[in-house]
């Protein structure tokens, strides 16, 4: 049996997808629109800024559905408890759920300790070099904290989709060995760092959690950046040869403030 990798686990995760049921929503006065608003506004801006965790509200394109609210929390009855807050506003009466995704923010060891290495190696220590493999496990746990625990990146546009690694008869991710699916990884996480400071790529864990076997949040500035990258990464192995993807969500995100906006014209200014 191949051995299972290492992991670390961060914020849970929970992107919660709704179509507002515009008839319904259209047949109201504008009165009592804006006094669903007022309240709404309110909620999500208790979520976007709780105690513990963050939250952020992104309008979305397409059919797929209209809003997505994008819950990081510590623990899964925080995440519970966020659920049933947006559930009593009054406006969430007029929205119709599309999907939901629950995950947990996650490192690979392999992916983990690359990027240790990277960094020990740019400061000048080489592999054989005494106290290398020291200096890794610092870095390691240097960077691992705030990477399992991030703030919701501050960019304009929003892309999520799930995905698993094909396990069938003849190509089977969860039959390679460690060093193999290091490898390839390894060519993945190679071309992720050409987009660094345009992407912010956050990867969720959803064995055993949801449907997929993980999900993919990527934020960035410029939305043509989501296809770039995901075009690229699909000729490298890790993807060409194991990798099955779920549906694909892009939106725009607005504060709390702006739901008015957005329920109005789709964007907020």
């Amino acid at each position: 049996m191949a051995e299972a990798p290492t992991t670390l686990e961060g914020w849970y995760t929970l992107h919660d997808i709704y179509a507002v049921d515009w008839p319904r929503w259209n047949a109201l006065s504008h009165g009592e629109q804006a006094e669903l608003v007022r309240e709404a506004s309110e909620v999500l801006g208790a979520l976007e800024e709780p105690a513990d965790g963050h939250g952020a509200a992104f309008s979305l394109l397409s059919q797929k559905g209209d809003l997505c609210l994008m819950h990081w929390r510590r623990t899964l009855e925080d995440l519970r408890r966020a659920e049933v807050t947006w559930a009593q506003a009054r406006l969430r009466s007029f929205l119709v759920p599309t999907y939901s995704y629950l995950a947990v923010i996650e490192l690979g060891g392999y992916e983990l300790s690359q990027h240790a290495a990277a960094m020990v190696a740019r400061a000048g220590t080489k592999p054989g070099d005494a106290g290398y493999e020291a200096a890794v496990r610092a870095e390691m746990e240097r960077i691992a904290k705030p990477r399992l625990y991030p703030a919701v990146p501050p960019k304009r546009y929003c892309c999520f989709y799930p995905m698993s690694k094909r396990r069938g008869e003849q190509v089977n991710w969860y039959d390679l060995s460690s060093e193999e699916r290091a490898g390839f990884m390894k060519g993945h996480g190679e071309i992720g760092r050409k987009y660094a400071g345009t992407v912010v790529q956050v990867i969720q864990g959803s064995v055993g959690f949801d449907d997929w076997e993980w999900g993919v949040t990527l934020f960035a500035d410029d939305p043509l950046v989501f296809k770039k990258l995901v075009y690229e990464m699909r000729f490298d192995p890790a993807s060409s040869r194991f990798a099955l993807f779920g549906p694909f969500y892009v939106g725009i995100r607005f504060p709390p403030r702006a739901l008015d906006q957005v329920l109005s014209r789709g964007v907020a200014d």
